[in-house]
């Protein structure tokens, strides 16, 4: 009986040898990120020509806020299991979650010196496990529910070039009248390219206008499909495996990657430009992920994030019943009679020895003649007065047109704006043009009703 004891003991100890898998990281419980949603961190930091960081777990901190003391601002239909991550019930009071950027030495301490005068508790808590990205936003996992998605506050030092960023409420706001905008229309409007990231929660203190703002990671956490981050498709490495994994030469691989990143990217922004009038105001590699399928080949999707830091066309949205946006909008990126656009997948990184600077231009090239084309199908404007804008290009930097947008073609399509919304009628009261009206998505009133009948 006493050596049983003893071999049962020894086991014991193994077993618990082997479930701790770094001594350092102090996981909060057994729930994980998914194997898709692992990838991407992956991805983010081990695929990134900029810098190489770590993708191991880290048990993060935060500062737990009263709500009352908080603006906040999260759409109705925000997954329960990730409202609960963020917000719960402490002393009969509902507290917030507020994210430490674990590599912030600075921001956070506002934040702490603003608890401390409102006389609330400022040492910092630990929840969440997390994961670095390439930038400021961190992975999440809620230890109790196993609820997966990224979450952004301010840190004076990340990954990339762009070291001290500060995450104010102001921007949090202008992400989410975004993202609010882009949740209404996008099921109601036909899009075989476009996949957006919304961000559906926003949390600021608006006496230090500090921000934190919440992404979801979509179906990632399903392990349905995988998002490459564009960095990681023009990674010299990666973007190489990954292409030759489809097929493609040695000799191939760039042309592999305008095929199945530039050129749909190209679509994709045409898609979301006819429906919003907006054009990022900074188009890395960053803002873009190529959806993937479980063995890895391009969908044909690419999807968008970060839709804030962008120009708005007020032609267009003054049309929309969104047209209240603008006066929300940060200084100088507001357009009347012109759109600046661009596309710099490489800005800011460093280039792959499978690609020369000549495809690299060709790169520029191919995207606005895809996007010309895609959206004269969509807006009806001619392909040949789009085309005769001129561009400009920068090597391994941003190839940028700027379209006026002050022609009879242009005023029709920005008329209609709202029926590239899904509206069955212009704003003026005018019915929807059938090359507009066509993209609007139909809902089958049969299918719909055996839906409901199946449900009970």
């Amino acid at each position: 009986m006493k050596n049983l004891k003893s071999t049962l003991l020894l086991f014991t100890l193994l077993a618990l040898t082997s479930c701790q898998t770094s001594s350092y990281r102090n996981v909060a419980s057994d729930h994980h990120i998914s194997n898709n949603v692992h990838q991407l961190v992956s991805w983010e930091t081990g695929a990134n020509a900029v810098s190489k960081r770590s993708n191991e777990i880290i048990r993060v901190e935060h500062y737990e806020i009263p709500l009352r003391l908080l603006q906040r601002d999260f759409d109705d239909s925000l997954d329960p299991q990730i409202k609960s991550s963020l917000m719960f019930k402490k002393n009969n009071e509902t507290y917030v979650r507020w994210l430490i950027n674990p590599e912030d030495s600075k921001w956070h301490l506002e934040v702490k010196a603003f608890l401390e005068k409102h006389n609330v508790d400022s040492t910092p808590k630990k929840f969440f496990d997390g994961y670095l990205t390439a930038s400021r936003s961190m992975i999440l996992v809620n230890p109790e529910n196993g609820a997966n998605f990224s979450l952004k506050v301010s840190t004076n030092l990340t990954g990339g070039n762009w070291t001290d960023k500060k995450q104010t409420w102001k921007d949090a706001q202008q992400v989410r009248n975004i993202n609010k905008w882009v949740h209404e229309i996008l099921p109601k409007m036909k899009s075989e390219t476009l996949v957006v990231m919304e961000e559906p929660l926003a949390m600021g203190i608006k006496e230090i206008d500090h921000g934190m703002i919440m992404r979801s990671l979509n179906n990632l956490p399903e392990d349905k499909f995988f998002y490459l981050p564009a960095f990681s498709a023009l990674h010299d490495e990666e973007g190489a495996r990954i292409a030759k994994l489809n097929g493609a030469t040695e000799h191939g691989i760039a042309n592999f990657w305008d095929k199945h990143l530039n050129q749909p990217l190209a679509n994709a922004m045409a898609e979301y430009f006819s429906m919003t009038g907006m054009w990022y105001d900074s188009p890395h590699a960053q803002n873009f992920l190529v959806e993937l399928d479980r063995d890895m080949k391009p969908t044909g999707r690419i999807v968008l994030r970060d839709l804030g830091d962008a120009y708005i066309l007020d032609d267009f949205v003054k049309n929309t019943k969104w047209a209240w946006i603008t006066s929300h909008w940060e200084d100088g990126k507001v357009q009347t009679g012109k759109i600046n656009t661009g596309i710099g997948l490489l800005k800011g990184n460093t280039p792959p020895k499978w690609m020369s600077g000549l495809e690299y231009k060709e790169f520029g090239w191919n995207f606005y003649r895809t996007f010309e084309k895609r959206f004269s199908e969509l807006s009806g404007i001619p392909q040949t007065e789009l085309t005769k804008t001129d561009s400009k290009e920068i090597i391994f930097d941003y190839s940028k047109k700027v379209y006026p947008t002050t022609s009879e073609a242009w005023k029709k399509f920005t008329r209609f704006a709202a029926c590239m919304n899904g509206e069955a009628q212009a704003l003026s009261g005018e019915k929807c043009l059938e090359l507009y009206e066509k993209r609007h998505v139909k809902i089958d009133c049969m299918k719909a009703a055996t839906a409901i009948i199946n449900a009970r």
